[in-house]
Formats: C-alpha cells, sequence, structure tokens
C-alpha cells in the first residue's frame, strides 16, 4: 500500500509518513511523525486518507521538515516510473514537486544558475557553481515542456508564444530555501532553453564590505566612496561577477545614518532593510529612466541604479550625481577604463564625466582553494578601482590576481580561466 498523502498536504499539517506498508501487512499501523498527538481531528484525517490504522510519534517541527525534506529527494526518481508519465501537465503535482526539488538542491549545492536543456533525446539539467557549468542530471525529453510552462506561469510568462525569448521572475519559497528566481526561455532546436537565476534571500543583508575579500587600501577607498554626499561611483563586469553585491554591502554602511537611500532594481534581488527598494516593470513602461525621474521627486540622498542600459538613464543618473545626490550603478563592461568609452557611446561626454566620478571598479570573482575562507561560497573578489585622476587604487586587475595566486588562495589555472593567458 503507497501512501497517497501529498507533499504539500504533509507540510501543511506538519505530517511525515515514516514507512509504507505491504499489501500482506493490511492491520499494521503506519508510524506517523506528528507534532501533537492530541490533536484527533488531524490524526483521523491521516487515517482516512492512508486507509490504515497509524501509530503517531511526537517529532519536533525541525524533524518532521527533516523527514519531508529527505521524501522530496526522491521525487526526481519517482517521476522516471514509468506510471509517472501518466499525469504530467504542469499542474499536475509530480511536475511541481519536481520543479521545486529541483531548486531546492541547487541552492543546497550553492548553485547561481540552472540550465534546462532540450536535446534530441533528452532534458539536460546542468548547474553552474563557483562560476563553472557543471551536469547534474538527466531528464526525459517529455518532461521538458510542462517543467518550462510550470516556470512561465510561476514567473507570468506568456506561455502561448514559444517563438520568441521571454524574461520573468517569482519568488520561491520553498521547504528549506527562499529565494528569487529569474526566469528566461529562449527557442532552441527541438523545444526552448530555460535558465533560471538564483538569487538566496538569506544571503544579501548579511554582505559587509569588510567580507568581500578586497585589499586594505581598496576596502578604504569604497568606505571614503560610500561616506561622499554627491557624486558618481560604478562598478562594471561580467555577468555573475557579483556587481550587486558589492553595491549593496557599501549601501550597508551608510544605511544606519539619516539619509533617504532608494534603489532601483530589475529585479529587486535581496532585501535591503532601511531603503526603499523599487522594481522596474518594462513591459508596462516603468523602465529604470522612469524609475529614476520618479525618484528625483522623492528627496533622495542616496540612489542605487541596478544596471545603466540606456542613454537615457545615463543620462538622469550622470544629472542626479551634479545636482547633490550620491548614484552608484553598474555597468556591463570588462575594464574600468572601458566604463569611459561604453557611456560615451550612450551620449556622455568623458569632460562631463569627470566633473563628478568618484571611481570606477571592476571585478571578477575567482574559485578559492579548498583551504581557504574567503566570501561567495568558495570564491574571492578581486577588483581593480580607477580613480577620476586615472590612477588605480592598489592595482590592476590581473596585478591582483596575480596577488591572490602568490598568497596561495587561488591558483594559476583559475586564473587563465577567467582572463585567458595572463603572461
Amino acid at each position: 500500500m503507497e501512501s497517497i498523502l501529498s507533499t504539500k498536504w504533509c507540510r501543511e499539517h506538519e505530517v511525515a509518513v515514516l514507512s509504507n506498508l505491504s499489501d500482506n501487512e493490511p492491520e499494521q499501523a503506519y508510524p506517523v511523525a506528528i507534532t501533537c498527538d492530541s490533536d484527533e481531528f488531524l490524526l483521523q484525517k491521516v487515517r482516512t486518507e492512508l486507509g490504515s490504522p497509524i501509530s503517531p510519534c511526537i517529532k519536533s517541527k525541525a524533524e518532521i521538515h527533516q523527514l519531508l525534506s529527505r521524501n522530496s529527494d526522491r521525487i526526481e526518481e519517482d517521476i522516471l516510473k514509468p506510471e509517472g508519465a501518466q499525469n504530467t501537465s504542469w499542474e499536475s503535482e509530480p511536475i511541481v514537486n519536481l520543479v521545486n526539488s529541483l531548486i531546492e538542491r541547487a541552492i543546497d549545492l550553492k548553485a547561481t544558475d540552472i540550465h534546462l536543456e532540450p536535446t534530441a533525446q533528452s532534458l539536460r539539467v546542468r548547474l553552474r557553481q563557483d562560476g563553472l557549468l557543471n551536469d547534474y542530471k538527466s531528464l526525459p525529453i517529455w518532461i521538458s515542456e510542462p517543467v518550462l510552462v510550470r516556470l512561465k506561469i510561476l514567473s507570468e510568462i506568456d506561455i502561448t508564444d514559444k517563438r520568441i525569448p521571454h524574461d520573468g521572475s517569482f519568488r520561491f519559497e520553498g521547504f528549506k530555501h527562499a529565494a528569487n528566481i529569474r526566469v528566461s526561455t529562449l527557442p532552441v532546436q527541438g523545444g526552448e532553453k530555460g535558465v533560471l537565476r538564483i538569487l538566496p534571500i538569506a544571503e544579501g543583508p548579511h554582505t559587509k564590505l569588510e567580507s568581500l575579500g578586497l585589499s586594505m587600501a581598496s576596502l578604504q577607498f569604497l568606505r571614503d566612496t560610500f561616506s561622499n554626499p554627491q557624486g558618481l561611483f560604478l562598478v562594471t563586469g561580467p555577468t555573475g561577477s557579483g556587481k550587486t553585491t558589492t553595491l549593496h554591502a557599501g549601501l550597508q554602511e551608510i544605511l544606519s545614518k539619516q539619509v533617504n537611500v532608494t534603489t532601483i532594481e530589475d529585479p529587486v534581488e535581496y532585501p535591503l532593510e532601511g531603503a526603499a527598494q523599487v522594481q522596474v516593470n518594462e513591459k508596462c513602461g516603468f523602465t529604470f529612466a522612469a524609475a529614476l525621474r520618479a525618484i528625483l521627486r522623492q528627496d533622495p540622498d542616496v540612489i542605487m541604479v541596478g544596471e545603466i542600459r540606456d542613454k537615457e538613464t545615463a543620462q538622469i543618473a550622470l544629472r542626479a550625481a551634479q545636482t547633490g545626490h550620491l548614484v552608484v550603478s553598474t555597468l556591463h563592461t570588462n575594464s574600468a577604463k572601458a566604463a569611459y568609452s561604453r557611456l560615451e557611446d550612450l551620449g556622455v561626454s568623458r569632460s562631463a564625466l569627470q566633473e563628478s566620478l568618484l571611481g570606477i571598479m571592476a571585478q571578477r570573482l575567482l574559485r578559492c582553494r579548498p583551504a581557504s575562507t574567503l566570501p561567495y561560497s568558495g570564491r574571492t573578489a578581486v577588483a581593480e578601482i580607477l580613480k577620476p585622476d586615472g590612477n588605480y587604487v592598489d592595482g590592476t586587475l590581473r596585478e591582483n590576481a596575480r596577488r591572490l595566486v602568490e598568497s596561495g588562495y587561488t591558483d594559476i589555472t583559475e586564473i587563465k580561466r577567467v582572463f585567458g593567458n595572463v603572461e
């Protein structure tokens, strides 16, 4: 006999069936973990659902959660059984549980991204861990569509049009973890590819500048920068290089002061207590530029712009920095010096930029050796900071990366992976 109690129902009522009985043991009682054995109504509900006597045993909520978590690890195996293919629409419990299990497990493994890639025979699942994309598992190809539809529904993405890319996001409230999930879909040969960016909610507020692994000179420069009453400070680097984490860490330094801090993000990645966080919605015209214009009427002292993407946002941000506001933002460039060219492409002249520029920081994340205890879940930031006078605070990216090798925090293979040939 198999339990027909759903995982969702067990979580809601804090009940865990400890084992299933065989058909040869119809009179034997199910061992059932429960937080209170005096709730007769709940006990009777469990008996009715199982169709069998039960033997309640008292467990704490944490213990029951752990038991259910172990059961969820078997969800992926259960759905692969032949009978599991009978109910695989996006709203079916097997698909819902599979999606939840994948996200939970990815967070357990400290992955930053989940890649769902349809091939001719299977749905390939890969996880990005410490910057590298690793194979996680291969699922039957018939699972691909209901899983993608489930993710689209959660992200409020149009499920009817598979011909174009889509982007969306949702808040994941799992059994063990909570996270903001950004979903991107792309039509490819054989179906749609999905990529999930995982932004664990618990990590953001606890990040401090001193925990980023930067040099003392860089750390002091950042503290001085974030204490400025006005000006523009930029952090550059590729996607996933920790730019937003660095800006949030800097804002943590000043949130306790008597200032109005407002952020504009897409999406809001981490809660920042003490700041007003605004999420853009480009589908309805609420862009970075539109949000920035509105915020300037809210008497701000400090403004974080998640990313300068276009000419209008660049010009408004610069104007705000010139008129008594501290503005911090990010750009996608490979180096600090390249930020000048990028802003010139967006219509910002170098002379206008120099009037309000506080500095430009470029950064990457490098994997640490196992024995090291640096941040970013096994990675550390390596950075260069370009001052307005054209000098670096304490060296370029590659120079500082070599110092990490000499100090034993990482190795030359990792440097070459991130920067290419360093000779």
